[in-house]
């Protein structure tokens, strides 16, 4: 029994040292692509900050944002003033006032405050959902151009590539951005 399980041992031996052999003896073999449809497909990319920089309906669009926001800053301003004037009027009248019209001046003044920070979050509301809709309208106008750029094209991927975005690194030859901006513009 102890001959047997000598032997039996030695086998073992002999069978891992030859697998062992095998495998580490032979070189490396080179491993071949998955297919050759992956190995030919054609990615490119759009640097997304040049191209909302060179777009002119963005430019356009964006400028056209920023005077909403600073006539809204205005309106809200003009009328913050107003009512800082109204309650410094007020401040200085009150002493010569009753009980009575103290209070129904300060509801007022209150009311009116109100108002205006009510007013304040409504256009400000309006003018994030206006912003949003622009936002949208580019971006749809961009995936349509892009399907019809690609019909000639004929590209795997048209990737976004942007600094701080998901892509590290990007050959600069793969860069289609300059042909988008003009077909965009052209449009």
């Amino acid at each position: 029994m102890k001959q047997a399980s000598l032997i039996l041992n030695g086998i073992l031996i002999i069978a891992v040292a030859f697998l062992y052999y095998k495998v580490f003896s032979n070189p490396e073999t080179t491993h071949t692509p998955l297919s050759v449809k992956a190995s030919q497909s054609k990615i490119v990319f759009v640097n997304s900050d040049s191209l909302m920089d060179s777009y002119s309906l963005f430019k356009e669009m964006s400028a056209s944002m920023e005077k909403k926001r600073d006539s809204l800053d205005q309106l809200l301003t003009a009328r913050g003033t107003s009512l800082e004037n109204e309650i410094k009027t007020y401040q200085e009248s009150a002493a010569g006032m009753s009980d009575g019209e103290r209070q129904l001046r300060e509801e007022s003044l209150m009311r009116k405050q109100q108002a205006l920070m009510a007013d304040r979050e409504n256009l400000l509301d309006k003018l994030k959902a206006e912003e949003s809709d622009l936002t949208d309208s580019i971006h749809s106008d961009l995936m349509r151009y892009l399907k019809t750029y690609n019909k000639n094209q004929q590209y795997d991927f048209i990737l976004g590539y942007s600094r701080g975005g998901g892509i590290l690194f990007a050959n600069d030859s793969l860069d289609v951005t300059k042909q988008v901006v003009e077909g965009l513009n052209k449009k």
